[in-house]
């Protein structure tokens, strides 16, 4: 070997031993910015939910997790926020519930053309990313607000 072929693999493990070690840190992070989300990793992983059943009901303790930290960050942005931006929002978080709702039917169409029961966790699946993205999105929105405030 070369000296520059073995100035390349120390490099090479230099790297390889910083993303180790980075790695956790960046699942630490992660999983700080989505609690929930581990969660239900680790019941969906879980074998006692291997059934249908199983599945479906990790689904819906996320989606109700999630629904509870969206009503906690929509609850702390109208009480934080000038009344025109509460009002704002007010309505985007009504529109957004309506969304909800209707796409909920929407998927529920779709999924009723399907026999197997397999897609009854996509399903759920699907109704926990909705509420997911908004409870995400929301609490994003109060980071910003804390920036300056």
């Amino acid at each position: 070997m070369s000296l520059s072929d073995h100035a390349t693999a120390r490099l090479a493990l230099g790297v390889i031993l910083i993303g180790a070690t980075l790695l956790p840190a960046t699942l630490s992070a992660a999983e700080a910015m989505d609690p929930t989300e581990p969660q239900l990793q680790r019941c969906l992983d879980d074998a006692e939910n291997a059934s249908t059943a199983g599945q479906t009901g990790c689904e819906d303790s996320a989606a109700n997790a999630y629904d509870r930290r969206m009503n906690a960050a929509y609850a702390t942005l109208m009480r934080d926020l000038p009344a025109n931006a509460a009002a704002h929002l007010r309505d985007a978080q009504r529109a957004r519930l309506l969304f909800r709702d209707t796409n909920a039917m929407a998927t529920s169409a779709l999924f009723e053309t399907r026999k197997a029961t397999m897609y009854v966790p996509m399903q759920a699946a699907s109704q926990t990313a909705t509420v997911r993205d908004r409870a995400i999105e929301l609490e994003h929105l109060q980071r910003i607000l804390r920036i300056e405030g």
